[in-house]
């Protein structure tokens, strides 16, 4: 989504409304750790000209992303009318609004090629207007009716760009419990959202922009007993513990682990540290009735009675992720403390006391954002199993080389297709460790890249005999005369210690070679968690350069393919 060389660092937001917005820029700036935030809020009122004005006095802070927070009263005047009922055909003042709402999407479109993203919070009234009630909701009538189909047009008209992001404003004040307006502080600064819909707001905006750049959360771990079901099943007993109707605390255990499947469901990966033994709480994970996870929802899973930070770490070594990707769920305040002192870099939040808000508290989790949802995440758990399987087999079979001929690799490699963008902008968004320059674009500032002449983007899908991975891998190169640059390279974690990376490697030096190279280049950026790309470039090239030799026709002999078959675009 934004454009940076560096995994984490400062990001300049600009805010534009027509209200003040200064309150959402100190929240932005304030309790920051990986995400990094400056903030210029321009002079309230100019959303036009800001928006249409490239020159325009605020853009000297050449911000990274862009925030349009308008309200609709005041940015649509013809709705100011429908609201007070100043108006003589109820026909003509929506076709007005929604006129109006055409120029302000416009107006949008065209800032957008200016940043890397924005943010459009959707529009919605202040709690207080109440409009008619049996005819609100009457089409073509009714204000929020039409504010809805204001919405919906923004909506539409934002869709061709993948670096516009709606926000969901409704969400954001149905979530409050209290006002989210202030018509007191409108009043007096033209401040018009109440402090506690500021927070809500920064905190949505802070969690969309780290999913953007690759810094969500991907696995929750979670504790069994008085987590995952109520009670202790190893005193308890299976029969014993509360887990499903007719029991109310039993149904609240049971649409906690709803939720988490959910979450499951759309590429979070799930897995288990209890204190239990082993053998008899997987039997209850499968055979309890009224369970709605079962062992195949869990990616792997450490039941014993050793500590927990050890478990994490393994789980960590496994799963093939960094720490920073993990979330502890864990009813014992003891755990949760040890967790938090031991390794920090595990989100570890509080649980709910009462049951009933178990389920909510995990649905209203935001560190999971994302920017896209395709076929690979949807697949996520499933993938894991397969890797299971493959280390299995590994550990039968012995030597390294052995196992690989074993899995029957295969390496599908294809020129970027507008099919496989969001997959391959997803990749280049969120890997961290295999991932050479650490670029974070948008899908389509990443297209638009590689539709230039002298750059080129290539895709790979991996399988084996266990499945399919998936588009697992990205790469691209830039010319210049006899000079190829490997300017992304990135694998995902799934393909990583499968001599995959070699294979692409390969690929490139080839293509390279076709394309009249005489030497290819990479440079790794200095990340805090990119230290496998690192190392597998300075094992490989000289100095960061290779010398092809152009008359060779072939992978160069330093890359092995032994395990992976190669397939062409015209295979593909």
């Amino acid at each position: 989504m934004i454009e940076n060389k560096n995994e984490a660092g400062s990001r300049r937001v600009l805010l534009v409304g027509d209200t003040t917005l200064d309150p959402l820029g100190r929240l932005l700036e304030r309790g920051q750790d990986n995400l990094l935030l400056r903030t210029s809020a321009a002079p309230y009122g100019q959303v036009y000209q800001i928006l249409l004005d490239a020159t325009h006095a605020a853009w000297a802070f050449q911000p990274d992303v862009l925030v349009v927070w308008t309200a609709p009263q005041l940015t649509l005047p013809s709705l100011e009318k429908l609201l007070r009922f100043e108006f003589d055909s109820t026909a003509a003042v929506h076709e007005a609004v929604l006129r109006e709402a055409e120029q302000f999407a416009d107006a949008v479109l065209r800032a957008a090629g200016r940043v890397g993203l924005v943010f459009v919070p959707t529009w919605l009234l202040p709690t207080h207007e109440r409009w008619i009630q049996t005819l609100a909701w009457r089409h073509g009538v009714g204000i929020t009716n039409l504010l809805a189909r204001a919405n919906l047009l923004l909506a539409e008209r934002f869709s061709g760009l993948q670096n516009i992001v709606l926000l969901d404003a409704g969400y954001w004040q149905a979530s409050l419990g209290r006002p989210a307006h202030d018509p007191r502080m409108y009043a007096v600064a033209k401040i018009l959202y109440s402090q506690s819909l500021f927070e809500k707001a920064a905190a949505e905006m802070k969690a969309v922009l780290r999913g953007s750049l690759g810094l969500g959360k991907k696995v929750i771990v979670c504790d069994l007993d008085n987590t995952v079901w109520g009670g202790i099943v190893g005193d308890d007993g299976a029969d014993k513990i509360k887990l499903g109707a007719p029991d109310p605390v039993g149904e609240c255990f049971h649409q906690f682990q709803v939720a988490l499947k959910a979450l499951r469901s759309r590429g979070v990966l799930l897995a288990i540290s209890s204190k239990n033994d082993e053998q008899f709480a997987l039997s209850v994970i499968d055979q309890h009735p009224a369970m709605a996870l079962r062992t195949n929802d869990f990616v792997a899973w450490r039941i014993n009675w050793r500590d927990k930070a050890e478990n994490l770490l393994s789980l960590a070594e496994e799963l093939n992720l960094g720490l920073d990707s993990f979330v502890f769920l864990d009813d014992s305040p003891q755990e949760r403390d040890q967790i938090r002192r031991v390794l920090p870099q595990v989100y570890t939040p509080d649980l709910p006391t009462s049951p009933s808000d178990l389920a909510p508290f995990v649905s209203s989790l935001s560190c999971f954002e994302t920017t896209s949802l395709g076929k690979e995440d949807l697949e996520r758990t499933e993938m894991y199993h397969a890797e299971r399987s493959r280390k299995v087999v590994q550990d039968v079979g012995g030597d390294v080389e052995t196992w690989l001929r074993s899995l029957d690799i295969k390496v599908q490699a294809a020129p970027l297709r507008r099919e496989s963008l969001p997959r391959a902008a997803q990749l280049l968004n969120k890997t961290n460790q295999f991932n050479l320059s650490l670029r974070r674009l948008d899908e389509k500032t990443f297209w638009d890249w590689t539709e230039e002449p002298s750059h080129a983007a290539y895709t790979f899908n991996v399988s084996d005999r266990f499945g399919d991975l998936g588009l697992t891998g990205l790469a691209s190169l830039s010319f210049a005369g006899s000079h190829a640059e490997i300017v992304d390279f990135v694998m995902s974690c799934r393909a990583m210690g499968k001599k995959v990376e070699e294979a692409l490697l390969g690929y490139l030096l080839e293509q390279a070679r076709m394309a009249g190279a005489s030497r290819l280049t990479a440079s790794p950026v200095d990340g805090p968690r990119n230290g496998p790309a690192k190392a597998f470039f300075a094992a490989k090239f000289c100095d960061g350069e290779w010398a092809i030799d152009p008359a060779r026709v072939g992978v160069p002999p330093q890359i092995s393919l032994f395990e992976v078959t190669l397939e062409s675009e015209s295979a593909v």
